[in-house]
């Protein structure tokens, strides 16, 4: 029996071991609960409410969509999920790559969750979170998964389910490194890739992952690089560089999974130990594992996890089980190795620097942050870094163990001055060039080295004449690159031009020099010239004036001999200009024409032009409006600019220190760069022309300060030059670039690629490819056509290199575009055509009858409008209009331009009709403004309409002096007419004067600039701006230079003499086109045009009154910098201010009282209400009355004002200490005046955000408390504390008083009761004190008194003599002080 009882012990032992694991495995484990497959609609939600459930651990994110529409989701998990961890390397694991391999889908949805539930929980896992960038992506191919069926072992013959929606297997659509055609460029590199494959490579290319896995099925083995082979046969291992690595990878995954790691788990298959190369099993050409590896720095291996692809729900349980260890083991391996930091001397981080490892042929990039993570087994490695513009550190040795290794590097800028000796080395050992390169070559020198280039490298060169020189020399130029001779579609287009200044020659050496050098390291297979070769057509011109360089003399530092052409021309002032045409560049030299023919026949992208003479980066624009020196002129890409001046110059090993020539001593560049026009003026320049007539983006580059130097120089200009030549070439590949298609993919030429607020344009090629250099940021790119719908698409440009973004136009459909822009005001496109001045009048008064709320046609029921009618459209037609901005549209200023007639109707017509139907955008802007249509200023418009046959008159000329230019004459007294008695002039001026406008867009034709009056600019040239930002550029008719200077000069002079500022806007280059393309005018210009409107909503008004509450007539208001006044109305002194964002110094003036100066922030769509008190000069002050605080105009700071009182409203001395909510960390403090007042000042990134201010002072209470910091306004003004007072008593606060002398009360008490109780005792023991007899050793402790101890029995009765029966044990003691007597002692 007792066995039997030991045997059920012993059972009921091992089952509750075996539950009690499991039941706590299944708590961290719940997805196990229910095991079935996560289809997409779960999978999307599932992975929302993990990132909902752990905000600060998980966020999921989306790398484009699959070919039916799915998103490609990522989980990303780490601690701070929210915040730039530069340290942490990244890793991913990427699933379901084909889309019936499903077992790798489920358990990256289950290591999803088990990361997160167990995150503090387990603290393997949080160490693994908190150290690592973790981003899991359960499925690439999410459309063949929902194709694919559940139990299927193997894929069907079609491969549906394997292979994407477009019947594609995504593991062969990757580049391989063995294809024939492979090229770096990003047209070769994403051009019919599947979106699924395209989105992975952009994630790849921009993200610096450290390591990955790729998890398929279909057999159980660790398969790691390289995948593909040169002749694709099996059974031939292709190892890569780091295969020990790989190795060792794959075996931390394989020797953990207990299937995996005998190798034989799908039978007959066999891999020794679960491992193998890819190539040795079999060849796949496109992979993904190998890409990874050859393009990014990530370490890829691909887990083939199941036998069977799809196998059953059920099973999955077991699936995670064998794999859960290995998974997390393999994560774990990010960590293995060197990591650290490249930084500069300055301990800036040194972003895309390489990370060498003796003896490794495969390097790894610095991120942005400057960080790296090479994976490295244990043991000693010699290790360097190279980055371009700085020298390279001897290599350092390092000692890997199993934890991971920290080595941060330091590079250093070449140490080299510009009075640094020359370092002469022997030539041949100068990156390949021998000793007779380093010379100066004559024409025919030149001739023949070029020839010899194209002889000895057919393959990568191509050498052309572009034409000849007076003197009948070659302008030749050496094209380099991949298959030379033709555009191929997406590779972007390079020049170098040099020697155009015949007497300035170390560009011409230079180009030499970089030719050979291109030609020799592409051949020896080095991968930088490789890769730029194979996507750049580089073109190299060595001279421009090679007639010039012939009569020059060598040594000559810095004169002009030979800097002309044999015509004696300066080829660098023979361009067309843009401020005209001088005598210099009247008639183009045969150079410049052959210059000017080659750049316009190829597509140029990116381009620089050699000069000698000084040592500096020259961006444009070379020339001013005033061709004065020293004035900037900035192009409208001027970042773009800016940067690729600093690419050079910080990659040069002297430019960038810009110090002066020795015979300029006073000329410095800042950082090696310059403004042309800031450095020096010239007209007829070949940058300028380059940007403003092609897409070229062009800058000078001067190259030395001696002009032509001794040949033994060439080797130091070499090393000075060689890696910044090189580095420019690379810029071609920064910004945006792609396709433009029709519809039925033909691709477009000629399709105007225009940014949101650069007013600079490109134009696609002939084969449909562009290229648009911009710097990093956001941006919103149109592609427009004639013909074609306008697509406006946001693209983000990335930190390095350049992004994909391809358009495809759509026909256009005029009426489809009116109902979604026009409101379907079908008049606006439908037979359009010019109307006579009768028939406009008529069209504005139907728009009354037709909208009476709002419009109200004025024709001669005032002096005002008996001369010039206007249309009149408000909220509330009628109403009182003084508190409203003032708005006028004018067209016909001049009569040769009456296309602006046509678009103030159709505006007219369009804002009505967006009224009726309730558009809030334009319901608002009625509300803050009056809107004043004023056609049919110039009667010389009917002459004429009156010649007009229908077709384009886009250079129409009148013999009569035009309405502006007469206005113009009249209030100039210039020119006057002795037949004319101004009255149509005077009618104009008089309307200016009376109605006050705030702003008036004038509508011209004939160009497609923006005019503005160059007083107040700062604020004209916003509004101007919105104009320009919003309208669709197209190229329907070439844009002629007009310099209609009157008309600038009456802009100019209406603001100076009338307080009005007029915005002129150019509708189109064509003064007058045709009637059909006035609807294409109109559909060009009306979002322009809408969002200068919209400037009406935003402003400051406000009342200016006295301290009684008195209007301030007489008040004017000013902006500080800007030389416009804003008068108050004559009524109730109301101000109106109609400003573009930003932030205002304002001063406020009234005779006979003090100015006030006031700081304005201006917030975009916000009318503000600000009402202004005057003061009286020489007043008595009012009780009370306080001076106002001073606040600096400081746009990156904000402000919070206010009092600190005590209960009784008196001023109270106060420190005030500001807190964020979630720190105890105060960001700034201050105290109070003597008035109890107080300002603290917070950094403007707190605006919108709330704040804690703790108030304190000696004998009051502290006080707290939230305040929500404006989001407008840089002041929050009227903050008020009251303390309550904290009194002293005996010199502690009266709480601390109380708390003491609560505690002491209750001690007192204590003590009185104490005390009370042993009185008692002393008292009672007086009368008697019983007590056991006791005996002479236990006398009491504290019974100190002197007596002898009487015993004798005790009675209730005193007088009782004890009886014969009373027990000596019953006799107590008995004592009494005041009776008894101490006896003597014996």
């Amino acid at each position: 029996m007792g066995a039997k009882y030991k045997f059920m012990f012993v059972l009921f032992i091992f089952l509750i071991s075996e539950c009690v694991p499991r039941s706590i495995e299944d708590d961290e484990e719940p997805f196990l609960a229910s095991p079935k497959y996560t289809k997409y609609e779960e999978m999307v939600k599932l992975l929302d409410k993990l990132e909902t459930s752990y905000p600060e651990l998980a966020k999921v994110y989306s790398i484009g969509k699959s070919v039916e529409g799915r998103r490609l989701l990522v989980i990303q998990i780490s601690e701070g999920i929210h915040k730039i961890h530069p340290e942490r390397p990244s890793f991913k694991y990427v699933a379901n790559m084909h889309g019936d391999e499903s077992v790798g889908r489920e358990l990256v949805i289950y290591l999803a969750q088990y990361l997160l539930l167990n995150y503090g929980k387990d603290d393997r896992i949080t160490k693994l979170v908190n150290s690592t960038d973790i981003h899991l992506m359960p499925t690439l191919n999410p459309d063949g998964f929902e194709a694919s069926k559940e139990g299927s072992c193997e894929s069907p013959n079609d491969y549906k389910g394997r292979n994407n929606a477009n019947g594609i297997d995504l593991n062969r659509d990757f580049p391989d490194q063995y294809d024939k055609n492979k090229s770096n460029d990003e047209e070769y590199l994403f051009r019919g890739r599947q979106p699924e494959t395209a989105a992975m490579m952009r994630w790849l290319l921009e993200k610096q992952f450290t390591l990955s896995a790729n998890l398929h099925g279909g057999a159980v083995v660790a398969s790691y690089p390289y995948d593909s082979s040169f002749d694709d046969n099996c059974c031939v291992e292709n190892r890569s560089p780091d295969d020990v690595i790989f190795k060792h990878l794959a075996s931390v995954y394989a020797s953990r999974h207990e299937d995996m790691k005998g190798g034989s788990a799908c039978k007959p298959e066999h891999f020794d130990n679960g491992l193998t190369n890819g190539a040795y099993w079999y060849s796949v050409k496109g992979g993904m594992q190998d890409f990874n590896y050859l393009h990014s720095n990530c370490f890829e291996v691909t887990f083939e996890l199941s036998c069977c692809k799809y196998p059953f729900a059920k099973e999955l349980p077991r699936f995670w089980r064998v794999n859960r260890e290995p998974l997390l083991a393999f994560m774990e391996q990010t960590q293995m190795g060197v990591r650290g930091f490249v930084l500069d001397e300055g301990g800036n981080p040194v972003k895309n620097a390489q990370i060498k490892v003796d003896g490794i042929g495969h390097t790894v990039r610095t991120t942005k942050h400057g960080a790296y993570w090479r994976l490295l087994l244990p043991g000693e490695y010699n290790i360097t870094t190279v980055a371009a513009g700085y020298s390279t550190p001897p290599p350092i040795t390092v000692k890997v163990g199993d934890a991971p290794t920290v080595v941060n590097l330091t590079v250093h800028r070449r140490p080299r001055t510009l009075t640094d000796e020359v370092k002469r080395r022997a030539r041949h050992t100068i990156d390949g060039l021998s000793s007779p390169d380093f010379v100066h070559h004559s024409y025919e020198k030149m001739e023949k080295f070029l020839k010899d280039l194209n002889e000895n490298y057919p393959d990568i060169t191509r050498l052309t004449s572009i034409g000849k020189s007076v003197e009948g020399r070659d302008l030749y130029v050496l094209e380099v690159t991949e298959n030379p001779g033709k555009h191929i579609p997406g590779k972007p287009e390079f020049k170098y031009v040099a020697n155009m200044h015949g007497n300035e020659v170390v560009g011409r050496e230079m180009l030499l020099l970089l030719a050979k050098y291109l030609c020799q390291q592409y051949t020896n297979k080095d991968d930088r010239v490789q890769k730029i070769l194979n996507s750049t057509r580089i073109h190299i011109m060595p001279s421009m004036n090679p007639d010039g360089y012939e009569h020059s003399r060598m040594t000559d530092y810095g004169s002009i001999h030979g800097r002309n052409n044999a015509h004696d021309i300066d080829l660098n002032r023979n361009f067309p200009d843009q401020f005209g045409i001088n005598s210099e560049n009247m008639t183009p030299e045969p150079e410049t024409l052959a210059v000017m023919n080659w750049s316009m026949a190829i597509p140029f992208v990116l381009s620089a032009n050699l000069h000698g003479g000084s040592l500096v980066a020259n961006y444009p624009y070379d020339g001013n409006a005033v061709m004065k020196d020293g004035i900037k002129n900035l192009t409208p890409d001027n970042d773009v600019f800016v940067h690729l001046a600093h690419v050079y110059s910080e990659t040069h090993h002297k430019m960038h220190l810009g110090q002066p020539c020795t015979r300029a001593s006073l000329e410095r560049f800042p950082e090696g760069i310059v403004n042309g026009a800031e450095w020096y003026t010239l007209t007829g320049g070949m940058q300028d022309w380059n940007y403003l007539h092609t897409n070229d983006m062009e800058i000078t580059l001067e190259l030395g300060c001696y002009k032509f130097p001794p040949a033994s120089d060439l080797p130091s200009y070499w090393e000075d030059n060689k890696d910044a030549l090189l580095a420019f070439i690379e810029q071609v590949h920064h910004g945006v670039h792609g396709f433009v298609h029709s519809h039925i993919g033909h691709r477009l030429a000629n399709v105007t690629i225009s940014v949101a607020g650069i007013n600079h344009n490109v134009k696609t090629a002939k084969d449909g490819d562009y290229w648009r250099l911009l710097v990093p940021g956001t941006y919103n790119i149109t592609a427009s056509k004639d013909g074609y719908e306008n697509i406006t698409e946001q693209v983000t440009v990335p930190l390095n290199g350049s992004v994909s973004l391809n358009f495809t136009l759509m026909p256009d459909d005029p009426q489809h575009w009116s109902s979604a822009y026009d409101f379907r005001v079908l008049e606006n496109i439908v037979n359009t055509q010019y109307h006579t001045p009768l028939e406009i009048y008529a069209a504005l008064a139907e728009l009354e009858n037709k909208f009476p709320d709002i419009a109200e046609f004025r024709a001669g029921d005032s002096l005002k409008t008996s001369m010039l009618h206007e249309l009149k459209i408000t909220d509330d037609a009628g109403s009182p209009e003084e508190a409203k901005f003032h708005i006028g549209i004018i067209s016909n200023l001049y009569g040769s331009q009456p296309l602006g007639q046509e678009m103030l109707l159709n505006f007219a017509r369009h804002l009505s009709t967006a009224y009726q139907i309730g558009e809030p955008i334009h319901r608002r802007l009625l509300k803050n403004a009056v809107f004043h249509f004023i056609p049919n200023l110039d009667p010389l418009f009917e002459k004429v309409l009156k010649t007009f046959d229908g077709t384009e008159k886009c250079d129409v000329e009148v013999l009569e002096e035009e309405f502006g230019d007469s206005v113009y004459n009249y209030l100039t007294k210039k020119d006057p007419n002795p037949l004319s008695n101004y009255t149509r002039e005077k009618a104009f001026i008089n309307l200016l004067q009376s109605e006050k406008f705030d702003l008036v867009l004038e509508l011209s034709s004939g160009t497609e600039d923006v005019a503005f009056p160059e007083y107040s600019k700062n604020i004209n040239e916003k509004f101007a701006q919105k104009y320009r930002d919003n309208r669709a550029f197209v190229d329907r008719y070439q844009c002629k230079t007009r310099n209609n200077i009157v008309h600038g000069n009456l802009i100019d002079l209406l603001f100076e003499r009338f307080n009005t500022p007029v915005i002129s806007v150019g509708l189109s280059c064509c003064k007058m086109p045709s009637n059909k393309d006035i609807a294409w005018v109109w559909r060009d210009n009306l979002r322009g045009i809408m969002k200068f409107i919209e400037s009406a909503n935003t402003g400051i008004m406000g009342y200016i009154k006295n301290e009684e509450g008195g209007a301030m007539r007489e008040a004017s208001l000013a902006i500080a910098g800007t030389s416009r006044q804003y008068r108050v109305s004559a009524n109730v002194a109301l101000y109106r201010a109609l400003l573009p964002p930003g932030d205002y110094r304002v001063i406020v003036r009234c005779h006979g009282y003090h100015d006030q100066m006031l700081t304005w922030r201006v917030v975009e769509g916000v009318v503000k209400q600000k009402d202004i008190i005057m003061k009286r000069i020489n007043a008595e002050p009012m009780p009370g009355q306080l001076q106002p605080i001073h606040l600096a105009n400081d746009p990156d700071q904000v402000y919070v004002t206010g009092l600190a009182l005590d209960h009784n409203s008196l001023p109270l001395p106060t420190d005030l200490t500001v807190y964020p909510l979630d720190s105890k960390r105060p960001l700034t403090s201050n105290m109070t005046d003597v008035n109890g007042r107080f300002v603290v000042t917070l950094p403007v990134t707190y605006m919108g955000h709330e704040v804690r201010i703790v108030a304190d002072s000696d004998g009051y209470i502290p006080t707290s408390r939230h305040i929500k910091i404006s989001s407008s306004e840089n002041v929050t003004p009227n903050v008020l504390f009251k303390l309550e007072p904290d009194d002293k008593v005996l010199g502690m606060p009266r709480l601390v008083f109380v708390m003491v002398a609560g505690i002491l009360g209750v001690f007192v008490v204590t003590i009185g009761a104490w005390c009370f109780s042993c009185r008692e005792r002393k008292d009672s023991r007086r009368e008697y004190l019983f007590t056991q007899l006791p005996a002479d050793d236990k006398r009491p402790l504290c019974d100190d008194a002197a007596y002898d101890i009487i015993r004798k029995p005790y009675y209730d009765e005193e007088d009782l003599p004890p009886s014969e029966t009373d027990s000596e044990d019953e006799v107590v003691l008995l004592r009494s002080d005041t009776e008894w007597k101490q006896m003597a002692k014996e």
